[in-house]
């Protein structure tokens, strides 16, 4: 089924709910009417868990969240789409597609009002910016998909929806080739999805086209996602309210990190906060030339309630004055002409350093807490030491004092005593009338130097006693030593401990504190090779050398970010070229590319080493120009402009599209708009 838009009715105080699907992600959209205002009064981003398959799943929590932060009920529900996602004969969301979206209608309680096409919203932007018809190439991204839309002066020629590969300039061939001879594509190129396209504006502007393709080469344009939001509340509000003229922005009191605008303002112009306001009405469609005649036809009826007291050359003189009015009015109020103008130019290649001297740097710093945890990987062995009982033998005529701690040894063993002891002289008696000398001897007890079992010795041994003479001093053992073990455990080394810090500073980077507060630095960048991440408050779980199988700890991480302003620094840059600019030259801003290729901090001093490339386009004034064009014909513009200022090509659009004006540039200086730029 095809999700069907609902008819105009009374819709003031409604809320709706909108959903931008994508192929991995998604953003929710609470839209309020108030006063005949839309407000977008809170969104929330999501990514799909598995692709498309637990959508509703993953909705249900944005919803949620959605509907406690705002105290709305969201029920009447609007899908955003891209193209790939509809078919291209029927017009309907594709069969797969489309069961998912009645899976989650169902389960979500969800009143579908039906869909919309993103390219739609861009169109819809675009020309209610610019106020003219638009005549560009769309190029619509998602993560495996790529939609080509051909507009000219408003009217849609050609679209193509593919696979989107890694390379963005074969797959726009692809398109391009079907083109080829039939006719000459425009040469504005606009880009959008949700992610940054900075590289994909860089293949493109770089290629080299064939003219075949393009007359002249493409510009190349990036439209950002609250424009493409934007857009999109725009079509929707179109839809519900039948085009509701005299809205204005309004504040309104979302959650502070919630964009305000309201749909109906000059889309030229965006909330940027929740407290901005705006009181613009919606801009109305241009004068045309139906309404000048409004002026004159009252005239006209005053005329024909007059006596016909006129000949026939008065009423042609009459008729000629009304002519002349009607197109004086046209050529004050309505003709005007963008001009573009491409001059020869320079590129401009240099490395330049800048300093925080001149370059205001800023910092702030954000902390975490962390706990992470590792195996131990020192080693030690421990266990009992062996014990036993030894008696010292004493041949020696005198009584000899053995004190705590001397040392017995035997077959490399070593063994201490554990007290003092005495033992006596030795004796002599008669034995069978023979006279034998009987030792003096003490018992006591040993203890093992070291631990391990191979100090429980079996019983009989004989022990030397320090460097005493074994012919005087000797112990021996009666009964076997017992009780020594030995065992390797692992315990916590410095080596662990700072392999943790390194890792707990990795889980800090991880944590994303790189990421500055959005509403305090919306335009500043982040100088990344100087973050700095320092361990606070650091507490392990176990000591150094205590035995344990893993060790912990628990931080704090604090990281100082520093920041710049990308305006001002390509203010400095800027101002830095120029001075080293050829007379007659000047500096392309809007084409200045740069890389920040290092960033060093000494002491409190930081100099950044920058990259850049530009081009240096000819200086000439623009009001010379707009006097030589005016009133000029398409036709001798071109060689007019070669003449005159070189020119090596232009690009001309004129309003409003009539075929005596369509070939004129307009007299007055006023309604010229020009600008200068390269190749």
């Amino acid at each position: 089924m095809k999700l069907p838009f609902f008819k105009k009715n009374t819709n003031e105080g409604k809320n709706f709910f909108g959903i931008l699907l994508k192929e991995n992600e998604g953003i929710g959209l609470v839209i309020k009417i108030k006063n005949s205002n839309f407000i977008l009064v809170d969104q929330e981003k999501f990514t799909f868990t598995n692709a498309w398959e637990n959508i509703a799943e993953d909705l249900d929590g944005v919803i949620l969240r959605l509907e406690q932060r705002t105290k709305l009920k969201l029920n009447e529900t609007i899908f955003f789409v891209y193209s790939h996602f509809v078919d291209e004969k029927t017009k309907e969301i594709k069969k797969p597609y489309l069961q998912k979206i009645k899976e989650l209608v169902n389960n979500l309680n969800l009143k579908a009002l039906g869909f919309i096409e993103c390219y739609e919203a861009i169109t819809h932007y675009l020309e209610k910016k610019e106020e003219i018809p638009l005549t560009a190439i769309l190029m619509e991204l998602d993560h495996s998909n790529l939609s080509i839309f051909v507009f000219k002066r408003g009217g849609l020629t050609y679209s193509k929806v593919l696979a989107h590969t890694n390379n963005v300039i074969d797959d726009l061939l692809t398109c391009f080739i079907e083109i080829k001879g039939k006719f000459v594509l425009p040469s504005r190129i606009i880009l959008y999805d949700s992610k940054d396209l900075d590289k994909e504006s860089t293949d493109i502007v770089t290629y080299r086209w064939s003219e075949e393709l393009f007359v002249q080469l493409p510009r190349v344009e990036i439209i950002k996602e609250h424009e493409l939001i934007q857009g999109l509340l725009g079509v929707f509000g179109e839809q519900v309210s039948q085009k509701i003229s005299g809205t204005k922005f309004i504040e309104e009191k979302p959650p502070t990190e919630v964009l305000g605008f309201v749909i109906g303002g000059d889309v030229t112009k965006q909330a940027q906060t929740p407290s901005f306001k705006k009181d613009t009405s919606l801009k109305l469609a241009k004068p045309s030339l139906a309404s000048i005649s409004s002026w004159i036809n009252p005239i006209i009826n005053l005329l024909k309630s007059i006596p016909m007291v006129f000949n026939k050359k008065w009423t042609i003189i009459l008729g000629l004055i009304l002519v002349m009015t009607a197109l004086l009015l046209t050529e004050y109020f309505l003709h005007k002409a963008r001009l573009t103008i491409f001059l020869s130019s320079k590129t401009i290649k240099k490395d330049i350093n800048l300093t925080s001297d001149e370059l205001k740097i800023e910092s702030f710093s954000k902390s975490v807490d962390l706990t992470d945890s590792k195996s131990t990987s020192g080693k030690k062995e421990v266990g009992e030491k062996a014990r036993g009982s030894v008696t010292i033998h004493n041949f020696d005529d005198n009584e000899k004092l053995f004190t705590k701690g001397t040392t017995l040894e035997t077959a490399g063993l070593k063994f201490n005593l554990d007290q003092d002891v005495k033992v006596a002289s030795a004796s002599v008696v008669t034995i069978s009338g023979g006279i034998v000398k009987q030792p003096g001897k003490t018992k006591t007890n040993l203890t093992a130097l070291e631990i391990g079992p191979q100090n429980n010795l079996g019983s009989g041994k004989q022990f030397k006693i320090d460097d005493l003479l074994t012919s005087l001093y000797f112990g021996i053992n009666e009964n076997a030593f017992s009780g020594g073990t030995k065992k390797e455990v692992k315990t916590v080394s410095a080596k662990d401990m700072e392999e943790l810090r390194k890792s707990i500073q990795e889980q800090g980077k991880r944590q994303k504190l790189d990421q500055q507060d959005t509403k305090k630095n919306l335009d500043k960048k982040v100088l990344t090779d100087l973050i700095e991440f320092v361990l606070t408050e650091e507490k392990f779980g176990q000591e150094l050398g205590e035995e344990s199988d893993k060790l912990t700890l628990k931080s704090k991480v604090k990281a100082t970010i520093y920041l710049y302003e990308e305006k001002e620094l390509k203010d400095l840059i800027t101002k830095k070229l120029t001075k080293e600019l050829e007379k007659g030259y000047v500096l392309e801003r809007q084409k200045l590319l740069f890389t920040i290729n290092n960033a060093i901090k000494k002491n409190d001093r930081i100099t950044l080493v920058i990259d850049m490339e530009s081009k240096a386009v000819k200086d000439v004034p623009i009001g010379d120009i707009v006097r030589i064009i005016r009133g000029k014909s398409r036709k001798n513009l071109e060689s007019s402009l070669k003449a005159n200022f070189a020119a090596e090509g232009f690009e001309l659009e004129i309003n409003p599209k009539l075929p005596l004006l369509q070939n004129w540039l307009p007299f007055l200086e006023k309604n010229i708009d020009v600008k200068i730029s390269s190749m």
